[in-house]
């Protein structure tokens, strides 16, 4: 009981020392809450559209916040246990025994953990029902209700144990191995004037040159999306190599030049910043790695939900409302079976197409289609529409040049080609005319740069189709890239049109496979503009749900390691105030000199994250067309947004943290 009563006492007469560590676990606990009451609520079950999506990557949210939270926490419990040293070598003269003062120390983790507990899951239930009602609106579901989960809380509170235990095994270690003389000096140890490393230093400009050419020089989506990881892995340990190497060794380099050192700012701003990149190296490494994790988040999920609609308007051209594909069915088959249907509805858009794929580089003066090439998998790897020209002029194409016998063009919405002729299975063909668009056309989804190569008419297309699908079957290649033709037709239908039309179409085309009037491969999907747009609406919803919430825990993470950085920075900078007066500078002097190197220091890390999403902005723009989203203009918008939200956050948390920084300095 006296332990207990020990561990109370101390956190009230020491609650400011406290209340930053209360403060991160609370808000840690509350958004893994969140996400848990989300992912295990019944009501999760209950949405009509969007259930398995959001579940996903409601599991994902929480895997990546719950990691995120041991992080933290270990990060403020570290610097708690650094600010309360002096008390526990006190403990110890005074005649407590090292297992005593673990055993107060245990206490006080026991007390925060259920103020923790309590606290979060009060705030964060409430929060959850409130986040779930722009959740369930982004995603356009129709429940809007959040059930209390009790298994919600049980796995946060299950994580928050072991996170726990793991704080309890930190403070007893570092109890049991410090002396009470050493437990008294560890506030101010670290005074020794840091070493360079020229090696590190060095490695660390290597290891983000390398992680900046990899996004700089990626070439389409999959690329984009096999390096992404690779890029980000090489730039954070790059980032904390320049904050930790780097930076001492160019300031090493800056004392050594005795004409540049020995200037009276110079000097003083030299000799304090390696003592201040030495003590707070990995917290501005932490704050920058935390920013550009935010600005990348944010950008992805919001540039994707807002890019919905032109990714609908890409697949139903012309302000059509339903798109029915039929495989294995030319044009004009396909035609003749909407016109059996007893709704027989007018047709907006049609024309037939196959596809494969292709290995098509910007440079080549020939494109090869055969087998080989749809198996090499690489940088140049496209997907490759055929079409013809009959059908493309039928829907508002007529502007293309007039083509015959082995003529094509060849063209790309997202992608280069030089070609001046194509290998098609050993035969020739003429590339007359290259095009960059084509109206009325649906852009294929597929995260590959897309081509089309365009033949004269329906029968020459069919020609070469066949004659690739022999020749390949004869090489014995083991492609999956055989090719079919297949109608793509659009309509303009209304909302209760549609089911009527999607059932009688299904049940045509049953009936004429079962007659033998159609192959027995020959099948139909049938989508409507409102249909697709909730299946994005379901995914970019929760993916920006997410984005949010994992955005704004990095930006709290950051602005939590930044006021621990203003406290050590204020307690060390109130002596060096004393000593700078003491030697002949004039209070303004010293006020002047250490207001700049704060600033310095504090805003580095996000200069810094600017750049790396910068250089990060190209391949963030490829792993968009994943999904779709194409619009260069939207994307650069919603990054640019992004950058000054954050920015202004990141400067408001100064201005809000700096005053508890004066507030130590200029304390007598």
């Amino acid at each position: 009981m006296f332990y207990l009563k020990l561990a109370i006492n101390n956190i009230r007469k020491s609650f400011s020392n406290f209340a930053p560590f209360i403060l991160a676990s609370t808000v840690m606990f509350v958004m893994d809450l969140i996400i848990a009451s989300i992912l295990f609520s019944p009501s999760l079950a209950k949405m009509k559209h969007g259930a398995t999506t959001t579940g996903t990557l409601m599991g994902m949210g929480l895997f990546i916040i719950s990691a995120f939270a041991v992080i933290i926490l270990v990060y403020s419990y570290r610097f708690l246990i650094k600010q309360r040293t002096k008390e526990f070598g006190l403990y110890e003269i005074l005649g407590l025994s090292k297992s005593q003062i673990a055993r107060v120390s245990i206490d006080e983790l026991l007390i925060l953990f259920l103020a923790t507990v309590l606290i979060g899951t009060i705030v964060g239930t409430i929060l959850a029902k409130f986040l779930y009602l722009i959740l369930a609106t982004l995603i356009g579901s129709d429940y809007f209700g959040l059930d209390f989960s009790l298994i919600a809380v049980g796995v946060v509170t299950f994580v928050f144990v072991a996170i726990y235990f793991l704080l309890i095994l930190i403070s007893s270690i570092t109890i049991q191995r410090n002396s009470s003389l050493s437990l008294l000096k560890e506030e101010s140890r670290g005074e020794k004037e840091p070493k360079a490393n020229f090696v590190f230093a060095l490695l660390s400009l290597v290891l983000i040159g390398a992680g900046y050419y990899m996004a700089v020089t990626v070439q389409n989506p999959i690329e984009a999306l096999t390096k992404f990881f690779i890029a980000v892995i090489l730039v954070i340990i790059g980032t904390y190599l320049f904050y930790l190497s780097f930076t001492i060794w160019l300031l090493k380099r800056q004392k050594a030049n005795k004409k540049y050192y020995y200037q009276p700012k110079h000097f003083i701003t030299v000799s304090s910043m390696l003592y201040r990149m030495k003590q707070n190296a990995v917290g501005l490494a932490n704050i920058t790695v935390l920013v550009a994790m935010t600005f990348v988040t944010l950008a992805i999920t919001v540039a994707l939900h807002t890019g919905v609609k032109d990714v609908t308007n890409q697949a139903f051209p012309d302000n059509t409302t339903v798109s029915t594909t039929l495989y294995g069915v030319t044009r004009d088959k396909a035609e003749s079976v909407i016109a059996t249907t007893s709704m027989n509805p007018k047709i907006d858009i049609d024309y037939s197409n196959a596809n494969t794929i292709a290995t098509i580089a910007p440079e080549d003066s020939e494109i090869k289609m055969d087998s080989q090439s749809s198996n090499q998998m690489g940088k140049n790897y496209s997907n490759v529409k055929i079409l013809n020209r009959e059908d493309l002029v039928k829907i508002g194409n007529d502007s293309l040049a007039n083509i015959s016998g082995n003529e094509v063009i060849v063209g790309s919405f997202n992608g280069k080609t030089t070609a001046k002729t194509i290998n098609w299975m050993g035969q020739k063909l003429v590339v007359k005319d290259i095009i960059t668009d084509l109206k009325n056309v649906n852009n294929e989804i597929s995260g590959m740069k897309s081509f089309y190569i365009i033949f004269p008419n329906q029968a020459t297309m069919e020609k070469y189709i066949n004659d690739y699908n022999s020749a390949d079957k004869a090489e014995d290649n083991g492609s999956a890239f055989n090719m079919s033709i297949s109608t793509n037709v659009y309509l303009k239908l209304d909302e209760k049109q549609i089911d009527e039309f999607k059932d009688q179409l299904d049940a045509q085309v049953s009936k004429m496979v079962s007659n033998k009037e159609l192959s027995e491969s020959t099948y139909v999907n049938t989508m409507s503009r409102k249909e697709m747009q909730s299946v994005m609406n379901e995914f970019t919803g929760s993916f920006l749900f997410i984005g949010f919430t994992m955005g704004l825990t990095f930006i709290l993470g950051a602005g939590l390691i930044i006021y621990y950085k203003q406290v050590s920075e204020g307690a060390q900078d109130k002596r060096n105030y004393k000593i700078l007066q003491e030697v002949g500078l004039s209070k303004k002097e010293v006020a002047q000199t250490i207001k700049s190197q704060v600033m310095m220091v504090f805003f580095m890390p996000i200069a810094l994250a600017v750049i790396h999403f910068s250089f990060a902005y190209l391949m963030i723009k490829k792993l968009l067309e994943i999904f779709g989203v194409t619009n260069g203009g939207l994307i650069l918008g919603v990054s640019a947004a992004t950058i000054l939200g954050v920015a202004a956050i990141y400067f408001l948390i100064y201005k809000l943290t700096s005053r508890v920084y004066y507030n130590i300095v200029e304390r007598p």
